[in-house]
């Protein structure tokens, strides 16, 4: 059902879009201009000591940016200069942003970011000089790249609106807008909650090596259990399709995976008494989705907790705060 939602999504934005745009503009980025810093002065070794100079590309660059500015709001035509940068200083998504004065919305949509926590550091970003939402006519490639073809897949198109190849992917520029409360709360909320409240549980085995509390035998345990009573409502940790609801798993007993960030990370719920979703349900982060139990291949009732990115398994200890 997913697939078949994104594959209708996108032949209706190319329908569309299509309609009312003419030839790509192609952007290439290794011919694009490359800013050594985001600093307007920078340090060099001369005769052996450190000198004090200005970064005359960083600060025409800016130049660029507040002319632009000043006139989108006078009406009249910016002029559209793309950069790359190699972080190679170390800013965080929101940092980077901020130094370039470019809104995160129009740097995050052209570059694919997922998240206000994504590893940028090395990576060669793609730094445009107006400000406005650039949206994928591919197949997005993180939560939000869904969310604006979704929002979007309707939008009355002019000839007016821009059209670029980049990098092998092609983006409608829709220019001045910005990602709305939806749309930012997935990019800035990349957090977890606890899937148990914090005064229900405590932790009763960890990640790990461990001896099988049934067999003896000594094997990897890939979640966390946190021993609750039977009935305590379970959460999600985040926002998520349901991948699968299971029942009667000899060893998971009644389960549930939920699917984040396009499938790059998924959650496992196992042991429940209860299953209040549906498979391939969209949840909000902190529904209720089950109730803890002692099904399956259990001692008593707990919780078998995981987190998994890109199909392994994870300390759930480094995401969430036990």
């Amino acid at each position: 059902m997913i697939k078949k939602f994104l594959l209708l999504t996108i032949l209706s934005l190319s329908s569309l879009w299509a309609q009312g745009i003419n030839q790509p503009i192609i952007i290439e980025k290794n011919k694009l201009p490359e800013l050594d810093s985001l600093k307007a002065y920078v340090y060099i070794e001369e005769d052996g000591q450190k000198k004090q100079e200005k970064n005359f590309q960083f600060i025409q660059f800016s130049k660029i940016i507040e002319d632009n500015n000043i006139a989108v709001t006078a009406g009249r035509e910016p002029e559209y200069i793309f950069y790359k940068y190699k972080v190679s200083e170390k800013f965080s998504v929101l940092e980077l942003c901020a130094r370039c004065n470019i809104k995160y919305d129009t740097i995050v949509t052209l570059n694919s970011l997922a998240s206000k926590d994504d590893v940028i550091e090395g990576k060669t970003l793609i730094i445009p000089t107006v400000q406005g939402l650039f949206i994928p006519l591919d197949k997005g490639q993180t939560a939000i790249e869904v969310l604006l073809q979704e929002n979007y897949k309707n939008q009355n198109l002019t000839k007016s609106i821009l059209y670029y190849k980049i990098e092998e992917r092609s983006f409608v520029f829709l220019q001045g807008l910005r990602l709305t409360p939806t749309e930012r709360a997935f990019f800035l909320d990349s957090s977890l909650m606890l899937p148990l409240a914090e005064d229900t549980f405590y932790v009763s085995s960890e990640f790990g090596k461990r001896k099988n509390p049934l067999s003896g035998q000594i094997k990897d345990h890939n979640g966390i259990d946190l021993a609750a009573q039977e009935g305590t409502p379970v959460y999600a940790v985040k926002d998520g399709d349901v991948a699968y609801t299971v029942n009667d798993d000899p060893t998971f007993g009644n389960y549930i995976i939920l699917s984040h960030d396009l499938g790059k990370q998924t959650s496992v719920y196992a042991h429940l008494s209860k299953i209040f979703v549906d498979q391939y349900q969209h949840i909000k982060k902190g529904t209720v989705i089950g109730l803890v139990g002692h099904t399956g291949m259990a001692t008593g009732d707990h919780l078998h907790f995981e987190i998994r990115k890109g199909g392994k398994a994870m300390n759930p200890r480094e995401k969430l705060d036990f």
